[in-house]
């Protein structure tokens, strides 16, 4: 027992000791920090690019013995550091400096990773040498928007084709590195995108190229148009920054040259229009959209699409649906459509949602379907009939998914079909991402009595490990899985690693085939032994690697690839064995911009014993809003451009020329569009041509004429040449209403006023500010020719109104304002005196040596102690915004000599027109003249 008291006793004294000392230090350190203080005046600063912006270093001295102030160095070598102190210098026992600190905000400060700004200062007192830190953070004042395009004009699908492709540029357009998450939906549904959400790494201000391979799965007689919507969501805060919709043309030998419905673009307007083309489909038009409150809380949207074709009494009723919305339940009547079912879902009937709990949502739906919804032009057939039901979990983050089930009675195809789809995603430390995805489908031929059954499974990861990217896509469907991935397989294997900002490397593994079953033709018997004539099989398979690259404001990016290609149906079959290389180069200098792009290949078709070489290269030019784009094609590319409609040889030539020009002119009265391009191709033996405008010119706020034209032209080069030509023009007047403002947010308007009494009331003889910015955080607008401002749909919450801070002038109101109800506010203004002032340099004769004042800080203490800084330009001038009053102006730098450092100035409410002059002289400089 006594060894184990003696250790308990030396293990107290021990903790005793520890403790002491430890008060000790801490005590130390807090007299250390409580003696000497030095921080930065404004802990956060907003900056823009170009803009130069001051922050003081504040160091006091609280202790009862001077300090040396030794050095004061950056912490690392900041782009755009103007100017800081460098001089040594001594702080008397309770003084303090305010010492500027001046940058400018050019493009490689707006591109840094950290925006935390840190200075170290170093200094003596008699006893210690130490070195303290002091920082401030900027807040960058950046567009945060993604830009999503095309790098090529033409978006082609061939129907038939298992994985054609289209390149989408991502740039971020902003200066700090961004992970965001492209998400593509076809419009309407119909389009298999591979990958259709992928994740992508960019630094500041860089352009990336992603490859999607699209697959059309629904196989109709006529093709239709599509739209895949892009969007960019950025993974740190989940926001959309990005988003562009992207047209495509489904190439087909049996295209519908008579003009089809065209979807409903826009919101809040309506618009009446006259169209005539060359075909004699004569019409007029009648589109629109609306948003406005039925009630407190019932809020309606409608949308109309209607054509009249006048010689014939025909109309033709299409995209015109009523959506009424109350609380968190949204009912939508007419024409109706869908996605992630998995399954095409558009027609005429009802469709409602409601979402409750945190982040859940159900929607409930059933339509025939047909696109129109009513019409007289068009035959009415009876479409497929539709019941569907879908229920949405999650949330958008860490956890989310949907299950999904619908029924469809086709009895033009006299088949019963159904599908049950479920998909679930989850995110790990926010870096991996993991989704699955199951499905089964039963498929029932009324007549013959066969049936089918399938199912489909995916999984994805996509991750980031340390300076690696690893991505992994796969689904796979049966042959008789009824969605839109029937008979697919498709895997994507692709590691990337990132060397630095400016260097990556990727390798990458594909392999996609479609190879679908269907039920027998209903309309006659089974019968064994017979041919199947819908045959068809498709598939690609290739492994590649590349590497890219950044010089200065050139992209660079080389990626050879191994690919073979198969296509075969009833009558014939293809497959062609590709080695490839595609590069890319592109810069952006000024308002110009250049990409060129090449896919060289040297190739082997199985069916001919020798070898060949094909090239395709793109070459595009833009300026400001005018671009210019050239493609040139020698030879096959792919498997399909082996087959021809014509017995040619493999050696032939494809070109196309597109230009195009966005303007706005007139006070941004008019603006409009025009294009123009040519196609020739020698594989297929034709020449096409168009030109097209757009046109909208404001005669009014809210109204606004318009207009639209199109001519086109078709030569075939072929034996037994035929040639057309194609127009059509649209002129009509539209209508703009003001956007409702949505259930459970607010409007708010301001009118502006100087306020020339003070009394906060706008009265006879005080004008309203016209053409002020206003700021309600960080949502900034301007005012009308009445001084008023409006803010839309601002949800509840507290809001900080700033008004040009710029020119000086303040509120005379509580800026902090709390928004729970339609706000309609008169504020004044009272805009401060402007003083100026320069220093200027008294200097001896034959002194040539000049001296920088820059960054010298001017100070002036009103009546009230309140002081006011300014910092002197590179112009030597200074400048302050004053209330009236009578001010103390002094300057504190005793780096050179002032013969007035202190003046008195007067402000009054009419104005100062005056100029505050400092003079100087250089310390310690005497020139001596010696005459002979």
């Amino acid at each position: 027992m006594k060894p184990q008291k003696s250790i308990s006793i030396s293990l107290r004294k021990a903790i005793l000791f520890f403790a002491f000392v430890l008060l000790n230090f801490s005590f130390a350190f807090a007299q250390e920090k409580k003696d000497i203080e030095i921080r930065f005046q404004n802990e956060r600063v907003a900056v823009e690019k170009g803009s130069t912006f001051t922050n003081f270093l504040i160091i006091e001295n609280k202790s009862s013995e001077e300090i040396t102030i030794q050095n004061i160095m950056p912490s690392e070598n900041y782009p755009g550091l103007l100017f800081y102190p460098k001089n040594d210098f001594i702080l008397g026992a309770g003084q303090s400096k305010n010492l500027p600190i001046k940058l400018i905000a050019n493009v490689d400060f707006m591109k840094l990773i950290s925006n935390e700004i840190k200075f170290q200062v170093s200094y003596t007192t008699s006893s210690v040498n130490k070195t303290d830190n002091a920082s401030f953070f900027v807040d960058k004042e950046e567009n945060k928007n993604i830009a999503i395009y095309t790098t090529a004009y033409e978006n082609f699908i061939n129907p038939s084709a298992p994985d054609s492709s289209i390149l989408l540029t991502v740039e971020n357009q902003g200066y700090s590195k961004r992970t965001v998450k492209i998400d593509l939906q076809s419009i309407p549904d119909g389009l298999e995108m591979m990958p259709k959400q992928q994740t992508v790494s960019l630094e500041g201000l860089e352009k990336q190229t992603v490859e999607i391979k699209i697959v059309v799965r629904k196989q109709n007689t006529l093709f239709p148009e599509f739209n895949i919507n892009a969007t960019a969501t950025d993974l740190l805060n989940n926001e959309i920054v990005g988003s562009n919709t992207l047209h495509l043309v489904i190439l087909s030998n049996n295209r519908q040259i008579a003009r089809g419905n065209e979807a409903v673009n826009g919101s809040n307007y309506a618009e009446l229009s006259y169209n005539e083309n060359s075909s004699g489909f004569n019409f007029l038009q009648l589109r629109g959209n609306a948003a406005f409150r039925v009630a407190e809380n019932l809020k309606s949207r409608i949308n109309l699409g209607a054509d009249y074709y006048h010689e014939d009494g025909l109309y033709n009723l299409y995209d015109t649906w009523l959506e009424l919305e109350r609380k968190n339940t949204v009912l939508r009547l007419g024409n109706v459509n869908s996605n992630d079912y998995d399954y095409p879902v558009f027609g005429r009937g009802g469709k409602v949602s409601t979402k409750f709990g945190n982040n859940n949502q159900v929607e409930i739906l059933a339509l025939e379907n047909n696109y129109n919804l009513a019409s007289t032009y068009f035959q009415q057939t009876e479409g497929s009939t539709m019941v569907g039901a879908k229920y949405g979990f999650g949330n958008s983050k860490s956890f989310n998914g949907k299950v999904s089930y619908l029924f469809d009675h086709d009895p033009r195809l006299n088949v019963d079909t159904q599908v049950t789809n479920a998909v679930s995603s989850f995110s790990i430390n926010d870096k991996h991402t993991i989704r699955t995805e199951a499905g089964l489908s039963h498929e029932k031929g009324l007549s013959n009595k066969d049936e089918n059954v399938g199912a489909t499974m995916g999984a994805n990861y996509d991750g980031k490990i340390g300076t690696w990217d690893i991505q992994s896509l796969n689904t796979f469907a049966t042959s008789s899985y009824a969605g839109i991935k029937r008979g697919s397989f498709f895997s994507n294997q692709r590691i990337g690693r990132q060397f630095s900002a400016s260097q990556r490397a990727f390798i990458q593994y594909q392999n996609s085939q479609v190879d679908p079953e269907f039920l027998s033709f209903q309309n006659a018997p089974i019968q064994t032994g017979n041919a199947n004539l819908r045959y068809y099989f498709n598939s690609t398979e290739s492994l590649g690697a590349g590497y890219q690259f950044s010089s200065k404001k050139w992209n660079f990016l080389l990626s050879p690839k191994v690919e073979r290609q198969k296509t075969a149906n009833f009558y014939t079959s293809q497959e062609l064995f590709s080695y490839r290389m595609e590069a890319n180069i592109s810069t952006t200098l000024g308002s110009h911009g250049l990409n060129w792009s090449a896919e060289y290949s040297y190739s082997k078709d199985e069916n001919k014993a020798d070898w060949f070489n094909s090239l395709k290269t793109t070459l595009s030019y833009r300026y400001k809003s005018f671009s210019l784009n050239g493609t040139a094609q020698w030879n096959a590319i792919t498997v399909f451009d082996l087959n021809s409609y014509y017995n040619v040889d493999r050696n032939f030539a494809n070109y196309n020329v597109f230009a195009s020009y966005n303007f706005q002119m007139l006070g941004n009265n008019l603006i409009g569009s025009f294009s123009a391009g040519t196609f020739y191709s020698e594989l297929y033996k034709n020449l096409n041509t168009n030109v097209s405008g757009n046109l909208e010119y404001k005669i009014s706020p809210s109204w606004s004429s318009t207009g639209y034209f199109n001519i086109s032209g078709y030569k075939s080069t072929a034996e037994y040449a035929s040639s057309g030509s194609y127009y059509q023009f649209r002129i009509g007047i539209r209508k703009y209403f003001a956007a409702a403002t949505a259930l459970g947010n607010h409007k708010v308007t301001f009118q502006l006023f100087e306020d020339k009494n003070f009394n906060g009331l706008l009265e006879s003889g005080e004008l309203v500010l016209a053409n002020e910015i206003v700021k309600l955080d960080n949502f900034v607008a301007m005012t009308d020719k009445n001084g008023k401002v409006v803010f839309q749909n601002v949800p509840e919450g507290i809001y900080t109104l700033k008004v040009n801070e710029n020119a000086g002038a303040r509120l005379m109101m509580d800026p902090v304002i709390m928004v729970d109800k339609n706000i309609n506010r008169k504020v004044g203004l009272v805009k401060n005196i402007k003083v100026s002032g320069k220093l200027t340099e008294i200097k001896q004769a034959y002194d040539v040596l000049e001296t920088d004042v820059t960054g010298i800080v001017v100070y002036a203490k009103g009546e009230d102690g309140v002081i006011h800084t300014a910092v002197v330009n590179q112009k030597n001038e200074f400048e302050f915004f004053l209330k009236d009053g009578k001010y103390d102006l002094y300057i504190e730098n005793d780096k050179y000599n002032y013969t007035q450092p202190n003046q008195t100035i007067q402000v009054t409410k009419e104005g100062f027109s005056g100029t505050v002059v400092f003079e100087y002289k250089k310390k310690d400089t005497t020139i001596k003249v010696k005459k002979f």
